[in-house]
């Protein structure tokens, strides 16, 4: 079971305010090495200066969309294993296949709460301590 405290992670967002969101429940899980991205190409540059044991990423932003990042990740050997969350506000089947055939985690649609955001974490990583 891994200690959420030594879980690092990483959001991906174009929102300031849903990174915002998103690390503030992230605190409140117990996380605390949390690092932030602004963009999909923010989160490759990002990537290839720290250790990252978990990635969150919105599916729609501009320049690098989430679906194009997770695909990036697959293809390289230090990145293809790293759990993967996708958040998107649309509850799209065929959206969810996709990021699923590309090898998404988990997906989470926003707004999400605490609560939801701990069940797919442990879904991808196991039960938090």
């Amino acid at each position: 079971m891994p200690k959420a405290s030594g879980v690092s992670v990483l959001i991906v967002d174009d929102q300031q305010s849903m990174r915002g969101i998103c690390k503030y429940i992230l605190t409140q899980l117990g996380f605390k090495d949390i690092i932030e991205a602004k963009s999909g190409r923010d989160a490759l540059g990002k990537l290839e200066k720290s250790n990252v044991d978990l990635i969150i990423s919105d599916w729609n932003m501009e320049d690098i969309d989430g679906l194009t990042l997770l695909k990036v990740i697959r293809k390289h050997p230090r990145t293809q294993a790293m759990p993967f969350i996708m958040a998107t506000g649309r509850s799209d089947k065929e959206q969810v296949k996709e990021a699923i055939s590309f090898g998404v985690n988990n997906y989470i649609i926003k707004p999400f709460d605490a609560s939801t955001m701990k069940k797919r974490i442990e879904a991808v990583i196991g039960a938090l301590t």
